[in-house]
């Protein structure tokens, strides 16, 4: 299966948060341990895309400055 990317803006950080939280709904809705742990990663992996979607956005003097760890 192929995810086309070419409407979206992957910069977006929120785009990514989102698909981050509907992978964590998913694995919850799971029963099986495996299933749920590559959810789980792949909620992991979208929240690293989030992060440095962010990063991106910032200026270079902002994107050095130490940042806060966001909440869950």
């Amino acid at each position: 299966m192929e995810i086309g990317l070419s409407g979206i803006d992957t910069g977006d950080a929120i785009y990514w948060r989102l698909r981050a939280q509907e992978s964590r709904e998913t694995a919850r809705r799971m029963t099986g341990t495996g299933p749920r742990q590559g959810m789980l990663l792949i909620a992991g992996i979208y929240d690293k895309l989030a992060a440095r979607a962010e990063l991106d956005r910032l200026s270079p003097a902002q994107a050095q400055a130490p940042r806060r760890p966001a909440r869950p």
